[in-house]
């Protein structure tokens, strides 16, 4: 009621029945904005008093002369964020518009779609542009420029990644809110997710384990896919790389009044690859890739909802070594995998500032691997039937999410309640009794209370029930100040956890070469995070620069590892053992002039040195240190872009214990990948064509090499990082 008065206040101020002098918000060709959403702040009578308030159709806000110290903070999602203090009559507000980086709002961890700036998480976003500029085919791919992010590659199992050092198993990935599954080995493939239909991918460093629970603890990653926003619209995409990679995928968009539908599909294939020539043998698996979807929104009254329903087939083949005395046959193994995922989102926005979101579906994931006996003369196969040579892994979710958010501007206190429902199960023959189902039920909620208008406080708290475990109860506590209008800094503490996976808890593999067993008494990995951030950012006339200095501290504990526990049957189980902490600090720059852009960044990350106990003279913590760097050009006369990316990845270093008690260190060499592209723009940009080149240094396999210790000094051994220097050209259209 107190702010309605305010409101009304204020609007008859503008009529004429106080004494007011105007403020007109112009942009920089003088022209008004209408509509700008303006914070008000004052003194009055000696009280201060704040405001909030739109700007009238004229551009014009109407101040009383009796207020004093008045100071203005206009926003307006293409202009950027304007600071201003009024202290004269008819006075003329400037905001420059923001042409170089438009307002990004993010989803990920907020009551409701916010700026980046205005975030209580400290969100990074990385936009189509950037996607198209890269020349990123998969998540993987985009991924390995990123800052404080290490990619790993197996070349049958796939890419994972780790986040503060913390491995992949402790990444939750998200596409449009919904989880991905599907875990072998603990990491989701990072190559199996396409980035042909995605608008924007948003990365949140540290646990988000109050709202998205399990596997949440290092970092979350939320790919948001595009939007239909035409009537009628269509895409083609032609990709080819000199490496053997041929992609091609389509999209049509249609929209009926209020009812939107995209229907899209293609094809990835790549022909392999190895650094020495073979017969037939390559490391780098030939795969080929099939996938579709199909999407379909739409809005009644205060209803929105959207259903969306796609589907994902890999065939990769690893052809083995022709076969002695004769080398007339082969043995080749043959993995499928199949995704199929569909969720049903529905928002109900009860007001202006209270909105109820539900989300929920099924998601599906089977891997089939077969091994033939290939005979090379007449190119007949014939299937090899045994437990060690096929095999089936079949994992299936049931979830659903929902969340009631209030949250208002001008409120001091917003909050988010909600619950989130996982049931899980996974099927195969090295799973004990062939299936075994778990079930994660649980409910989360949070507050922000903002005491001033520079700080915002958000506690947060989780708790669930599991059927398979003991869940912990998971707390956060996250604080943003405003030191000034250009330097923000963001503190945050959080519980994460990781829920032991089916496999850890029921595994069963005991043939000639293998002896694991599951445990079903294991407990869930729980961590403490701590990061410290500062961010200054100014804006400039058509233009940004901003700098930004953070730190973290990881400590997990119950870490979950796989140990020998009977050394006379070779009898390995997972166990809770141990614990690992990693740290580190990240610096970053950025600069984007009229159509210029460029980013630098450094960050220095520590692990746990796992021998430190036992050997208190060796360093607690193994450090590893990543640069950063890329830049971007548009000439407009050309319709052409220019793109640079550079990142420079640290040795990593380590300790292993022999049986005779003996320390080695081992080292993973360090090495630099850099791609380049131009994107030209024809017919108002509804074709483009890319040339570029990845991996300019022609990065292949790195060493990773035993350095030092006793009677056991280990043998060189190559890890694959990438297939060397490869270019690519890839033609758009759109319509």
């Amino acid at each position: 009621m107190k702010h309605l008065i305010t409101i009304l206040l204020f609007i008859l101020v503008g009529s004429g029945f106080s004494q007011n002098y105007k403020v007109i918000v112009v942009d920089a060709s003088n022209k008004v904005i209408p509509f700008v959403n303006t914070q008000v702040t004052y003194e009055f009578n000696n009280q201060k008093k704040e405001l909030q308030t739109l700007s009238n159709g004229e551009g014009v806000l109407f101040i009383d002369t009796n207020w004093i110290n008045v100071k203005l903070k206009l926003k307006h999602v293409s202009y950027q964020t304007k600071f201003s203090t009024v202290n004269s009559k008819n006075k003329k507000v400037m905001m420059y518009l923001d042409n170089t980086e438009l307002t990004t709002f993010v989803v990920t961890g907020q009551y409701s779609s916010s700026s980046v700036d205005e975030s209580v998480h400290k969100v990074k976003v990385i936009d189509s542009k950037r996607i198209e500029a890269q020349g990123a085919v998969n998540l993987q791919e985009l991924m390995e420029q990123e800052m404080n992010v290490r990619v790993s590659q197996d070349n049958t199992l796939g890419s994972s990644m780790s986040i503060q050092g913390l491995s992949g198993e402790n990444v939750k990935i998200l596409i449009d809110g919904v989880p991905v599954v599907g875990r072998m080995n603990g990491s989701i493939d990072l190559s199996q997710i396409n980035l042909n239909n995605i608008e924007r991918v948003e990365i949140v460093e540290g646990p988000l384990s109050v709202n998205y629970g399990t596997n949440a603890l290092a970092g979350t990653i939320n790919l948001i896919t595009k939007k239909n926003k035409k009537k009628f619209g269509a895409r083609a995409e032609g990709y080819y790389e000199t490496i053997g990679q041929y992609n091609f995928n389509a999209s049509v968009d249609l929209a009926i009044k209020s009812h939107a539908f995209t229907f899209s599909g293609g094809r990835n294939f790549f022909d392999g690859y190895s650094e020495v020539d073979t017969s037939r043998v390559q490391q780098w698996r030939p795969k080929e890739q099939l996938f579709g979807a199909i999407k379909y929104s739409n809005t009644y009254k205060k209803i929105t909802y959207q259903f969306t329903s796609d589907v994902f087939e890999e065939e990769l083949i690893s052809r083995g070594e022709p076969r002695s005395p004769y080398k007339e046959t082969a043995f080749d193994d043959y993995f499928t995998t199949t995704r199929f995922s569909n969720s049903l989102n529905l928002t109900y926005k009860a007001n202006k500032n209270s909105v109820i979101n539900i989300l929920g579906g099924y998601n599906y994931y089977k891997r089939i691997k077969t091994k033939y006996l290939k005979d090379l003369v007449t190119i007949d196969y014939q299937i090899i039937d045994d437990l060690s040579s096929r095999d089936t892994s079949v994992f299936d979710l049931v979830f659903s999410r929902g969340t009631y958010s209030f949250s208002k501007d001008s409120s001091k206190l917003n909050y988010q309640l909600g619950y989130d429902i996982n049931v899980e199960a996974n099927k195969g023959k090295r799973i004990n009794d062939g299936r075994k189902e778990i079930g994660d039920y649980a409910i989360f909620g949070s507050l922000e209370y903002r005491p001033n208008t520079k700080t915002v406080i958000r506690p947060g708290l989780r708790y669930s029930y599991n059927t398979a475990y003991e869940t912990p109860l998971i707390p956060s506590f996250n604080v943003k100040y405003d030191w000034s209008k250009h330097l923000t800094s963001r503190l945050s503490w959080g519980k994460g956890f990781r829920a032991p996976s089916l496999k850890e808890l029921h595994f069963l593999f005991v043939d000639l070469n293998h002896n694991i067993l599951g445990n079903k008494n294991l407990v869930a990995e729980n961590s403490d995070n701590f990061m410290l951030q500062f961010n200054y950012k100014r804006g400039i006339k058509r233009g940004v620069y901003n700098f930004g200095l953070s730190g973290f501290y990881n400590a997990v504990n119950n870490q979950i590892s796989l140990v020998l526990r009977d050394a006379t049957e070779q009898l390995y189980t997972y166990t809770n053992i141990g614990k690992f902490f990693s740290q580190g600090i990240n610096l970053n720059s950025g600069f984007k002039y009229k159509t210029y852009r460029t980013d630098i960044g450094f960050s220095w990350v520590g692990r746990y040195n796992n021998e430190y106990t036992n050997h208190s003279s060796l360093d607690k913590f193994l450090y590893t240190p990543e640069i950063m760097a890329s830049f971007g050009y548009e000439v407009k006369e050309w319709q052409s872009t220019f793109n640079l990316f550079y990142k420079y990845t640290g040795r990593v270093l380590g300790f292993v214990e022999s049986e005779f008690d003996e320390v080695s260190q081992y080292e993973i060499e360090a090495y630099s990948m850099m791609d380049v592209s131009v994107i030209k723009y024809f017919f108002k940009k509804k074709l483009s064509i890319t040339l570029g080149a990845k991996n300019l240094f022609d990065v292949g396999n790195i060493n990773s090499n035993q350095l030092t210790g006793g009677v056991h000094s280990g043998a060189g051994n190559n890890i694959p990082v990438a297939w060397g220097r490869t270019y690519f050209t890839r033609l758009v259209i759109n319509l």
